[in-house]
This record gives C-alpha cells, structure tokens and sequence, in this order.
C-alpha cells in the first residue's frame, strides 16, 4: 500500500508541476560503497607451503647375507625396542662355514710356529757358520709368508662368524614394524627385503618455501600445521634445520620442522599445510584483498578525499587470508574502499555506507511483506 500511495503523491504532483514548467533533472546519487581507514597492525612474516608428514626415521630393513628364513618373530603393527630379534635365517651352511674357517686358522697358527722354528734354528746354525746366509734369508721369508696366511686365515674366519649374526636379524631403533615381506621358508639372497621398521615417536616434515618469503628463516622458529585429514584442527611444532641450498627442481628453500603430536592423532603419509614463521613480528597496513584490484597490469585501490574517491597505485606484500599487505601506496590513516569497487568511477563521489548499517537495512528489507 505504501508503494501504491507514493505512485499516486509522484502522479499528482507532477499533474500540478506541469501546469506551471518542467522539474529540473535530479543528479544521480554516488555508488555505495564500504570503507575502512587503515592503522598500523602489528604481524609475524610467514611462509606458507603442504608437505607430506613423516616418521622420524624410517628403514627398509634388507638381508645381508643369504638364507632360507626359519623363524618370524614379528607382524605389521608391531611395536619393537632396539636389539628385538625380529627374524632368524638358517646357519646350518654359516655354521659348516665357521668350523672351517677356524680349522683354517689352527692350520696357519701350526706353520707360523713351524717358520718361527725352522727361523730360530738357522739363525744359531749361521752364526756358528753350518749355513750360508741365504738360509737365513730364506727362513725369515717363510716366517713373513706364514704370518700373512694366519692374518688371511683369521679375517675368513671372522667373516664367516659375521655369517652367523647376520642370520639373525634385530631392530636398530625402537619403532614400529609397517611392512614385512617375508615368511617362513622363503629364501633370501643378500639384498632382499625383509621388512619396513619406523620409528614415529617424532614426526616431521621437509617444507619447500618460497625463497622470496623465507630466505632468513631461523632455527626454533614457530610452525602451524592444518591436516586436511583433521579438520578444524591445529598442530605446532618448530624449524630444526634450514637448507643451505635452494632446491634446483622446484626452486624453493627446504626447511625441515618437527611436529607437537602429545595425544597422537597424526601419522605419518598425512598431508598438511604448514605456515612458517620468517622473521619477527613487524608494523604493517593490510586491507582487505577485496578492495585492491588491477589495471595496466599494476596493482590499485580507491582512497576516499573529501567523499571524492581517487584511483592510486600501490605495491602489495604477502597476502593471508584474505588480507593483503600494502607495502607502497598507502599511509595509515588512509581511508580506502573494501567493498563495491567495481561501482567506482575514478574521481568521483561514493557514497561510505557502514557495514552494520547495510546489514541491518538488509535485514529489514527481508522482514517486510
């Protein structure tokens, strides 16, 4: 009804205005726009980048020696300390080998004494002149080539003993077995895998920075870590090593960072996002990424002047959510439009409309019938 009365007052007034002139034309009223003056805020560089979680250490566990497998101990899943026997080979054939190589060495300890003998008695037989010195000569030369094939006797011997530790297979660090790959009776050959041993008690992460953003990133700086597996939740942890060379395929800096996991929600594979604290906290002006918009290939936004919004030229930093630094172009105190740019004419009134107010007015526009 409204609407109806105020067609019917605009129809009779202008019955009446035409019998005297026409009305002037009205001047358009300027866009509304959003606004905001920018102050100093004070803000932490970062670096942003995902990478994929990882255990501390992780081994692909191979044999070192061949045999038939005789006995497993473990199962994917299983926790293990340090020294646990996880597997046993079979030493019938290690341990033929052992018997022989120490008989080997009984054999060259006999003819090392038997030289060092035959050495002693020719050396008394020189000097009383029964024997040329040649003798001599040659007697020591046995002795040397009989001490050599002890030495070689004794190093068979110790190998062949390795055989039999080798045969056994332990963990080296405490962890958690994730993969085996063999079973009872199979036979290995040296070199072939056993088993995947990790050790997840720490979790980390290799992250690949932008250079331009973290080249003077430190030790001990702060790390926040997003898991799309959990969502809605946040991780911490620090940088522990900083690479000295930018990666030559992806020219980015790695930086590697340990995770805080107290209550072990993550595991290892999990991808994350991982923001990187670069610097220390500094007094910068950011707006909303809204209000900066390009032309000529250069980055602009509208300061408003006296209700008169002007068209200037600015330089941004980083950009995070959904803010950006404004690096050149702008001085706090500054008023710029955040919202409705696309309705801006450069050096040409806006009309500034308070964020509360347009959403109470729309509000209230619903409301009505």
């Amino acid at each position: 009804m409204r609407h109806i009365d105020w067609l019917l007052a605009l129809a009779l007034g202008t019955g009446a205005a035409c019998a005297t002139e026409a009305p002037a034309a009205s001047e358009p009223l300027p866009p509304p726009v959003h606004a905001k003056t920018l102050e100093p805020e004070t803000m932490t560089p970062t670096s942003t980048s995902t990478a994929e979680i990882l255990a501390n250490r992780q081994s692909d566990m191979r044999s070192e020696t061949s045999g038939r497998v005789v006995a497993v101990y473990v199962e994917a899943g299983d926790r293990v300390e340090a020294g646990h026997v996880l597997l046993r080979l079979d030493v019938g054939r290690t341990t033929s080998a052992v018997k022989a190589a120490q008989a080997a060495v009984a054999q060259s300890d006999a003819r090392l004494h038997q030289a060092e003998r035959e050495r002693d008695r020719t050396t008394r037989l020189v000097e009383t002149g029964g024997l040329p010195e040649q003798r001599l000569d040659d007697a020591r030369d046995a002795v040397r080539m009989a001490s050599a094939a002890r030495d070689a006797a004794r190093a068979e011997a110790k190998l062949a003993r390795r055989g039999l530790t080798e045969a056994v297979v332990r963990a080296p660090f405490d962890g958690t077995v994730v993969e085996r790959t063999i079973e009872i009776g199979e036979w290995v050959a040296p070199g072939s895998p056993l088993l995947t041993l990790a050790d997840t008690s720490l979790l980390k992460a290799q992250v690949l920075l932008d250079p331009r953003e973290a080249l003077d990133v430190a030790v001990g700086s702060k790390v926040e870590a997003s898991v799309f597996a959990r969502p809605g939740e946040s991780f911490t942890g620090r940088v522990v090593r900083v690479g000295d060379v930018i990666n030559p395929r992806t020219r980015r800096l790695p930086v590697e960072v340990e995770i805080d996991d107290p209550e072990n929600r993550l595991r290892p594979g999990l991808v994350a996002r991982f923001t990187v604290e670069t610097g220390d906290p500094k007094r910068i002006l950011r707006m909303p990424l809204e209000g900066v918009f390009e032309r000529f290939g250069r980055q602009h936004v509208y300061v408003i002047e006296d209700g008169i919004a002007q068209r200037r030229v600015v330089a941004i930093g980083s950009v995070r959510d959904g803010f950006a630094e404004i690096t050149e172009g702008l001085n706090a105190g500054d008023t710029v439009v955040i919202k409705g740019v696309t309705r801006v004419i450069d050096a040409s009134k806006v009309l500034v409309v308070p964020v509360e107010s347009a959403t109470a007015s729309t509000a209230k526009q619903a409301e009505e019938p």
